[in-house]
This record gives C-alpha cells, sequence and structure tokens, in this order.
C-alpha cells in the first residue's frame, strides 16, 4: 500500500524553484533514502511532506488523504513525525524531557502513559538510559542523534522523516545509528530517509530516489543504483561497496 504519494513537487523560496516537479512513493513498511549532492533539494522534500515551506504546489498525500497547506502540527497528527537535520535538542532540558517533547501534540494522552512511553525508548536505545537526566548540552553528537529519533518517534508516527542522521558523526557511531533505522523498520515504521552516506543509506534502504538540482535524476532498488555507472561516479564515491 502506497503510504507516501507525491506527484508534481514543486518548491520555491523567494525567486528560485528548489524542487521541479518531484514524483516520489513510499510504500508502508519501506526505507526509502533520498540521495544527491548539496542543493539538490533533499531537505527540501522532507520540509514539503512536514508542512515547513510555504511556497508548494503539487500533490503530497499520506495513506490517499491530501496534506498539502495543512498545519505542521496537522501533519503531525496524521502519522508524520519529522527529524530534521541538527538534532535540535534542547540544551537545557534532561534526555527525558526531550524525547517526553515528541509526544507533545498527541491530545488526551495521560502523562503516566507517555512516561511508560519513554521507558520503551531506552529499549530502542539503551545507551540513553544511563543518561536520562543528563541536560542536552553534556551529550555527545552520536548521543544528541538518538534523542532526536526518540523524540520523533514519541509521536507515534506511520512515516518517520529523518534528515542527515549520520551528519557530524564518527564512522562506529554511524553504524550505529544505522542499525537503529533498520530496528526502527522491523518495528513498524515506515522510513524516508535523506542521508549524504550514500554507501550507509542503500544498506538499510528497499529503494532510493537520486536527485540532482530539484529533479528525479534516477530511481531503483540499492544493486541497480550500485551498478549505475552515472549515479556510482557521482554519488557513490566512483565505486561498488
Amino acid at each position: 500500500m502506497k503510504l507516501l504519494e507525491i506527484r508534481g513537487l514543486t518548491a520555491r523560496y523567494a525567486a528560485a524553484d528548489v524542487l521541479k516537479g518531484l514524483d516520489i512513493d513510499v510504500e508502508e513498511g519501506e526505507i526509502v533514502t533520498l540521495l544527491g549532492s548539496n542543493g539538490a533539494g533533499k531537505s527540501t522534500t522532507l520540509r514539503c511532506i512536514s508542512g515547513l515551506v510555504d511556497h508548494v504546489s503539487g500533490e503530497i498525500k499520506l495513506a490517499g488523504q491530501s496534506i498539502l497547506g495543512l498545519k505542521p502540527e496537522a501533519i503531525v497528527r496524521l502519522g508524520i513525525s519529522h527529524v530534521p537535520e541538527g538534532r535540535r535538542v534542547f540544551p537545557g532540558l534532561t534526555v527525558r524531557e526531550n524525547i517526553l517533547l515528541g509526544a507533545s501534540n498527541r491530545r488526551g494522552v495521560p502523562r503516566r502513559q507517555m512516561e511508560d512511553e519513554v521507558d520503551g525508548m531506552f529499549d530502542i536505545f539503551p545507551d540513553l538510559k544511563r543518561l536520562e537526566h543528563a541536560l542536552g548540552w553534556t551529550l555527545s553528537g552520536g548521543q544528541l542523534q538518538m534523542v532526536a529519533v526518540a523524540r520523533g518517534l514519541m509521536a507515534q508516527p506511520r512515516l518517520l522523516l529523518l534528515d542527515e542522521p549520520s551528519l557530524g558523526l564518527a564512522p562506529l557511531i554511524v553504524q550505529q545509528v544505522f542499525r537503529v533505522i533498520a530496528d526502527i523498520r522491523k518495528r513498524g515504521t515506515t522510513v524516508l530517509l535523506v542521508e549524504q552516506n550514500a554507501h550507509m543509506a542503500l544498506s538499510v534502504a528497499d529503494r532510493g530516489y537520486v536527485l540532482e538540482t530539484g529533479r528525479l535524476l534516477v530511481t531503483g532498488k540499492p544493486d541497480a543504483l550500485w551498478n549505475d555507472p552515472q549515479v556510482r561516479a557521482a554519488y557513490l564515491g566512483g565505486h561498488a561497496a
């Protein structure tokens, strides 16, 4: 079943078109990755889905329902959670408090239930359990990323949007982050992933879209993208892994 359907998506900042008629599908239960160089429109695509870009045209549907033009809080309530680039963890709040904020848009949920769900996040991110009372400013980059993803999951999304989750992280931490992404899908959440690290993204993805200056260059399964010389030379480091 198509969970996300995008047709003819155009987005404009100031006088420039950033997206130019983009078509993307995400099936329920998939991990789909958006690849491309800086400025290709990857992050803008996620921001359009989340309702964070004003000048947008085309069609965006979640499970058949149009969400184009809805406010971000309404889109979250329909089942989309966005973990933006840069983590944006509140430095003066504890790990537990930061994660708990992810449920703030779920109306009528008892506080005790939300606290129990935070405990459930520590099952997914066991390294955070010992840090639950640590303040955000004391955390490493990898720990901040885990908090940001846990906070996104607290919205109980059907679709999780992840923007550059490996940015600035050491290689061992990157591997840990992508193991978590694979585990999130196993737990039933569909993932749309924007990532500069094409090797890691395709190692967990079911399909990929390669964008170039706001347009779709090519799409396919990871093996097909690995074996496309044009894509490999431009975006995958010039060789297959």
